[in-house]
């Protein structure tokens, strides 16, 4: 037996999927991976992050039937909610072809911006193969490829975030970068040169830093105008580089419903971070007040897919209980408008689709839903 927490960043297996993985008290951590042991040295089954893989490879791979069934029903589940466009943050390219078979077949209801997920430790030329291929076989209003995702570090609740200082909770650690930054530097680099979107997962604030610092370092090298780099999910930051996603044009990706102040983010993040650095837990209004670019999203699966649950906890940073009574973070909530723009012009500017998508303008595409109340008109509570 394996199973994967909903976030990705964490697995268990059993015995006999140890075995069949060969993971015996011997076997050492993988790269950006650990394999949690006991006191006496044996392997739990618990593994976080890459060494997931160790097991994952030896599961039983979905035929192509298979395949195209889960996009028929993925689809039906975001068309359901409204949505007419998704971008898929980390994904081979194979599953392009499937996109594309799906249009043939006149089954495509969703438009798909896809992003080819590059594994650390760094850029290789049979990478930038396959990222130059797909852009240059994919780039229609239905299906386009030739982006990129990355991952600098992991989540806070594993306490796998890259932070600049240890964790509260656990001073001994402090996460890990995924990759080298010397070796991501490059890699950042040499995608902008190349005109390549870049998204980059970043949580704790090391690796928050080190995105911007490199996207700032490939602009001042290529004096890049629309390269529209964007991190993804950016839990936690240092107050000096808040200000530096508006100077440097790099597109602040949240993902609202994150920073649902259940009992996990009240009781387990929170205590992981600290006092301190949970002050500035998804700071949307400090990026958006000095010049930032947002862009909201849902990161399914780990979160659903309708966006109203999002677009209320950007609004309020409670439970739909109310709790906590002041909001989490409060001086981080938004307006309905700007929560609005981010979900929609914000998503389109992000993917390169604003002149077509994002707003009802005259030349655009219609792409209009009903809703049953006025959103404005209504108590935050009640969206």
């Amino acid at each position: 037996m394996y199973l994967v927490a909903f976030d990705g960043h964490s697995s268990w297996a059993n015995s006999k999927a140890l075995t069949l993985a060969g993971i015996t008290p011997a076997t050492g951590d993988p790269a950006n991976g650990k394999i949690v042991h006991d006191e006496k040295g044996e392997p739990t089954g618990a593994l976080k992050e890459a060494a997931g893989d160790l097991v994952a490879k030896f599961a039983p791979k979905p035929s192509r039937a298979q395949r195209l069934a889960a996009l028929r029903m993925g689809m039906h589940e975001a068309n359901k909610f409204g949505l007419v466009r998704v971008h898929s943050a980390g994904q081979d390219f194979e599953w392009l072809d499937l996109y594309d078979e799906l249009r043939r077949n006149g089954e495509l209801t969703l438009r798909f911006y896809v992003a080819y997920f590059l594994d650390p430790p760094e850029l290789a030329p049979d990478s930038i193969e396959k990222i130059e291929q797909a852009r240059r076989t994919y780039h229609d209003d239905w299906i386009s490829g030739g982006a990129v995702k990355t991952m600098l570090d992991g989540v806070v609740e594993a306490h796998t975030a890259a932070m600049l200082t240890p964790y509260s909770d656990d001073p001994s650690q402090s996460g890990k970068l995924f990759w080298e930054p010397a070796k991501y530097q490059r890699s950042i680099t040499e995608l902008d040169r190349r005109g390549l979107q870049i998204f980059t997962h970043a949580i704790g604030d090391k690796a928050v830093r080190l995105a911007l610092d490199a996207n700032q370092q490939a602009a001042e090298t290529h004096h890049t105008h629309d390269a529209r780099p964007r991190i993804e999910h950016i839990e936690t930051i240092a107050a000096q580089d808040i200000p530096r996603f508006g100077k440097l044009g790099v597109i602040a990706s949240f993902q609202p419903l994150h920073a649902y102040p259940d009992d996990d983010t009240l009781k387990i993040w929170s205590r992981n971070v600290g006092p301190e650095r949970a002050q500035r837990a998804w700071v949307w209004h400090s990026i958006e007040s000095t010049g930032g670019r947002l862009a909201f999203g849902s990161d399914w699966p780990v979160v659903t897919l309708s966006p109203w649950p999002g677009v209320q906890n950007a609004l309020t940073r409670q439970t739909t209980d109310g709790n906590p009574p002041d909001g989490f973070v409060p001086q981080e909530r938004i307006t309905l408008e700007d929560t609005i723009k981010a979900y929609t012009l914000g998503a389109a500017f992000a993917g390169r689709r604003e002149k077509t998508e994002g707003s009802l303008e005259p030349g655009k595409l219609a792409d209009l839903i009903v809703l049953s109340q006025d959103l404005f008109k209504v108590a935050p509570s009640a969206i």
